[in-house]
């Protein structure tokens, strides 16, 4: 029973005080605000990341305006923002959540005409949505997804937005979108980036950029994790050609720093 209690002592209470002065490293978390056209992209880059760093990684994945209402009304909390465009980087720049400074623009999308994939619709062009070929045309939400507002503008732009109102249905975001035109009959139609393209779907027809603003993303780290470690060498990594390679891979175009 002595010689027990000795090994305890000579073995487990050096550890014991070794906790006590110099406790065990916790893993980090980071909590990315993602436009949902870019959540599938960013897992990818989060796998990757997760390689060589023990971090914890949350992806909170809505349209871009409903993580910017969110953050700005604290109902959201994040430590990175990604807008799928301007309109919602500058709202959370102008209710102090961001510093303007530290926002950038990495990347940008284009925006197509998609069918379910055995739909019979071809020789297909842009007016072709005012025509009896369409009965129903899918877009985001304009009011909080920037997918939806691109796509009014272009309809707008081209003179369509009063031809074709009463053929749309509205979707809350990219996913939901591309979900339901995968499964809608062979007259229906969605407008969405074309990095959100599934297996089901088949591309019709890409919109003339000239119809819309540029499609851009824009990134930045709120002002409650701009000193944070963890936050900074994420978004270092963010730069890297490895992280270029999978937003290339997955259609999108890498602007230039």
């Amino acid at each position: 029973m002595m010689h027990t209690s000795r090994h305890w002592l000579f073995t487990t209470l050096p550890l014991l005080i070794a906790t006590a002065f110099f406790p065990i490293a916790q893993a980090g978390e980071l909590k990315l605000a993602l436009a949902n056209s870019t959540c599938a992209a960013m897992k990818k880059v989060g796998h990757l990341y997760r390689h060589n760093k023990t971090v914890k990684l949350t992806y909170i994945c809505k349209s871009s305006g409903l993580l910017a209402k969110g953050l700005s009304g604290g109902a959201l909390s994040a430590d990175i923002f990604i807008s799928a465009n301007r309109k919602w980087m500058d709202f959370v720049v102008k209710n102090s959540l961001v510093a303007l400074e530290q926002v950038s623009s990495p990347w940008g999308n284009a925006l197509v005409v998609a069918t379910p994939k055995n739909s019979s619709i071809q020789h297909f062009d842009w007016q072709s949505l005012a025509s009896d070929k369409v009965t129903t045309i899918l877009l985001g939400d304009p009011s909080t997804a920037p997918f939806g507002r691109y796509a009014k503008e272009a309809l707008e732009a081209s003179g369509l937005w009063d031809r074709v109102k009463g053929k749309i249905e509205t979707r809350k975001n990219i996913e939901l979108l591309a979900d339901s035109l995968g499964t809608s009959n062979a007259n229906t139609v969605g407008i969405l980036f074309k990095t959100n393209l599934t297996n089901q779907l088949r591309q019709l027809t890409t919109v003339n950029k000239n119809l819309h603003k540029h499609i851009g993303y824009y990134m930045a780290p709120l002002k409650t994790a701009e000193k944070n470690t963890e936050v900074t060498d994420f978004l270092n990594f963010m730069k890297s050609n490895a992280v270029n390679e999978i937003f290339e891979a997955e259609g999108y175009s890498v602007n230039a720093p």
